[in-house]
């Protein structure tokens, strides 16, 4: 197989999807990735909530127009794979999408099918390679548990489309990548020893300062924690406020 006759196979199944922005298409017996590039970015609510609280957590997206982000992302794989760190090989890149190897199904569809635990060991998993890719001195940008994959015993981060202003100190982004995992994982009622999973990225991304920034964050919120957890109002949340909710509650604990 040559990359014209993959590059012709990719345009042909993307004429057949116009308007998805992701999708998978099979050539020559094997499965692969078609990404469009897409325009990203914070909007001016996110900047000046950004500016006026200080949160970490709300550091605003660069951003980008569909070909920049197309580009930034295949760029970004290309140099983490070279890193050893594990992550979809690309194929192709044009003007339009880029194209890269299938790792298999997320982390979340693996738990909810069976075909990973609802385990210790499994969560594990996550925790330690974002803390490879922590140590590599890289950040990932969306490290919810759905951007980790699985496939017959191989674990591989994907979608890292967001970018940041080069400003923004690594440190703040890799703390935005360790809570945006626990909060994914909140979010779906994972079972988790936070203590201990926290402990287990400390150790292996080399980021010492993990649990007390995760317990500052934790007093900084006590406000927002009482005035969620009001009766009244509690009906009316929304499944992400009740998820910061439990979380900021188990941060308290660390």
């Amino acid at each position: 197989m040559t990359s014209t006759d993959l590059e012709q196979a990719a345009r042909e199944a993307a004429q057949t999807r116009p308007n998805k922005e992701v999708f998978a298409f099979e050539h020559g017996g094997k499965r692969y990735w078609l990404k469009r590039g897409r325009s990203t970015g914070s909007n001016l609510l996110h900047h000046a909530a950004w500016q006026l609280s200080g949160f970490s957590l709300l550091t605003p997206v660069k951003r980008q127009a569909p070909r920049a982000t197309l580009q930034h992302e295949s760029r970004k794989l290309r140099r983490l794979r070279e890193k050893g760190i594990p992550v979809p090989q690309v194929h192709l890149v044009t003007d339009d999408f880029f194209v890269m190897e299938d790792t298999g199904q997320s982390f979340r569809s693996a738990i909810r099918k069976g075909i990973l635990e609802s385990s210790e060991q499994t969560y594990a998993l996550l925790f330690r390679h974002l803390g490879l890719l922590h140590r590599s001195g890289e950040y990932h940008g969306g490290s919810q548990i759905r951007n980790f994959t699985y496939r017959e015993g191989r674990v591989s981060l994907i979608d890292f489309e967001e970018n940041f202003s080069e400003t923004i100190p690594l440190e703040t982004l890799q703390f935005r990548d360790l809570f945006l995992l626990l909060f994914s994982l909140a979010k779906d009622r994972h079972p988790l020893d936070y203590a201990a999973m926290t402990e287990l990225y400390s150790d292996t991304s080399g980021n010492a300062w993990a649990r007390e920034r995760l317990r500052q964050f934790a007093g900084k919120a006590a406000p927002i924690e009482k005035i969620i957890a009001f009766p009244p109002l509690w009906r009316l949340l929304d499944k992400d406020t009740k998820a910061l909710y439990r979380l900021i509650g188990e941060l308290k604990k660390l």
